[in-house]
């Protein structure tokens, strides 16, 4: 039985593999939604492979495994699992809720709920960044303010607005407490990111017409920029990377086979992130059997 446990988690990584490689070859909004997806898919094969490896392994512990023995039956992991695959799987399960709890309270600390505006704060590091929530709420420095002309200024705005208007924190706490949880998904997480970052910067395009102007803003602000932490940052991941992308033609709608082919991917990882799901379900009616 105990191989069978860890499929959904091997799928779930190779599809993980598969979208990191080919993110950069979708448009970004449609980059970050199916990254997205990705990200919740592997993660709802992974927290319940994990627990259930965990607990299967402290249930065959000597002097221990008495009290673990029924949440094993519970998820039908009969045989004994390795120490090194068990002992790691618990260390990853604690150390992952322990992580995710702080960046649920970073995030719920940052959030701003109320209708928000343009914030000038006088900083004189240049940086610009749009809080959490439903607000909206930019921050620019003084710095930054000083730095550019009116023009620039135009780009980074439409840059931020773009995050508060689609949301986009909530990406970035999905790809946070991805990475946080299982740290294996920090090179996908980092892809979530910077597709968001990447939407931003073809919306500020958008606005401002001019693809060159918005990589030679985002080139200037980025010389002399500080990220703050848990924010959505003008240009504070994959500069190189998203002025190159700027500099270059956008990226084309895909193939309705390539896309039918990712999605069918996608589609089958849920269905055994679901198998995982299942065995949670009878550790809670093992718990709760009324």
């Amino acid at each position: 039985m105990f191989p069978s446990v860890i499929v959904p988690l091997l799928v779930a990584m190779a599809l993980a593999v598969t979208v990191t490689t080919l993110h950069r070859r979708l448009p970004p909004a449609l980059a970050a939604r199916t990254v997205t997806v990705t990200v919740v898919v592997v993660v709802g094969a992974a927290v319940p492979t994990l627990w259930i490896v965990s607990l299967g392994y402290l249930a065959h512990i000597p002097f221990l495994g008495n009290g673990f023995a029924w949440c094993a039956k519970a998820f039908g992991v009969h045989d004994r699992i390795p120490p090194w695959i068990g002992l790691a799987s618990l260390i990853l399960t604690v150390t992952g809720t322990v992580r995710a709890v702080r960046v649920l309270r970073t995030y719920r600390r940052l959030r701003h709920d109320r209708p928000g505006s343009v914030e000038v704060a006088g900083h004189e590091q240049p940086f610009a960044f749009t809080l959490p929530g439903r607000g909206g709420h930019i921050v620019l420095s003084s710095g930054l303010v000083e730095l550019l002309d009116d023009d620039e200024q135009a780009v980074v705005l439409a840059h931020e607005g773009a995050h508060a208007r689609f949301r986009h924190d909530r990406y970035l706490l999905i790809a946070q407490l991805a990475a946080a949880t299982i740290p294996m998904l920090r090179p996908l997480s980092s892809r979530l990111q910077f597709s968001v970052e990447r939407w931003a910067d073809e919306a500020a395009v958008h606005e401002c017409g001019d693809r060159r102007f918005v990589a030679h803003t985002l080139a200037k602000v980025a010389l002399h920029h500080v990220t703050p932490v848990g924010a959505l940052s003008f240009a504070g991941l994959g500069v190189p990377g998203r002025v190159a992308a700027l500099l270059c033609a956008p990226a084309p709608t895909p193939r309705s086979s390539m896309l039918t082919g990712l999605w069918s991917a996608i589609v089958a990882t849920s269905v055994l992130a679901g198998f995982q799901i299942h065995h949670l379900a009878s550790l809670v009616t093992a718990l709760c059997p009324g």
